[in-house]
């Protein structure tokens, strides 16, 4: 495991969540579905070991992609009390995740060598065409989790990770960014704010990038800007829309 997620060098910012939201979002909200995102990795800076030099963009960029297919695509029943939700295995092939994602096949293995090396991801029961069974690490219930809404998956692709290819820079931050605003969680109407100093630490990434990463996930349709009750510009508020 990367030693920055052993032994994180800061104290834990948290993201300040607003107390009032804006109640004319519960139709979009309603348009999603729900699958569990473990948060306690990235609220220990765990997002810091994804690095953007040469020789690691790529396999980043591909780990993270991976990551949030593979979130998206959990079918977790109830338990025997039908009280908490029981982590199952996602068989996923190869051919469903490059659906998915956009992923190539190398990119597949680079990504997957990635979450494991992190501890993020264990896998099991490879079968013939690359059908792995994967698990996601930290869905126990003491563990922090949240709901990271997506959009249905009948269409077979997830246009956000198609749109955010491996090879540019820019997109690390972008999918860094998205990941850190849905591991706050937000109000019931998908409200976070974003102090970007606390981001910028969390990440390893600089402000402007952090800025510019805002803006691409506007663009791409998963969060949209909101008039803030802070003036400074370290501080950002915005609601998240599904992962689609």
């Amino acid at each position: 495991m990367h030693p920055e997620l052993l032994h994180p060098t800061d104290v834990r910012p948290r993201l300040d969540r607003p107390r009032i939201a804006p109640p004319e979002a519960m139709a979009r909200m309603r348009d999603g579905r729900t699958a569990r995102l473990p948060t306690g990795w990235i609220q220990d800076g765990g997002l810091r070991a994804f690095r953007g030099d040469a020789g690691y963009l790529g396999r980043s960029i591909a780990a993270l992609k991976l990551y949030l297919t593979l979130v998206v695509s959990q079918d977790a029943g109830p338990n025997a009390d039908g009280q908490a939700p029981i982590p199952a295995p996602i068989p996923m092939s190869y051919e469903r995740i490059a659906a998915l994602s956009g992923l190539s096949d190398p990119l597949i293995c680079a990504g997957k060598r990635a979450l494991i090396d992190q501890g993020l991801v264990t896998t099991a029961d490879e079968r013939p065409g690359g059908t792995i069974a994967y698990r996601l690490v930290g869905l126990r219930p003491s563990v922090a989790v949240v709901d990271l809404l997506h959009a249905p998956q009948e269409c077979g692709r997830i246009d956000a990770l198609h749109r955010l290819t491996c090879r540019k820079a820019p997109n690390l931050a972008a999918l860094k960014t998205y990941l850190l605003l849905c591991a706050d969680g937000g109000d019931p109407d998908g409200v976070v704010s974003l102090d970007i100093d606390a981001a910028s630490r969390l990440t390893q990434t600089s402000h402007v990038k952090i800025s510019a990463a805002l803006l691409a996930l506007q663009g791409l349709g998963l969060a949209e800007p909101l008039a803030s009750p802070l003036r400074s510009g370290d501080h950002r508020r915005l609601r998240l829309l599904p992962l689609r």
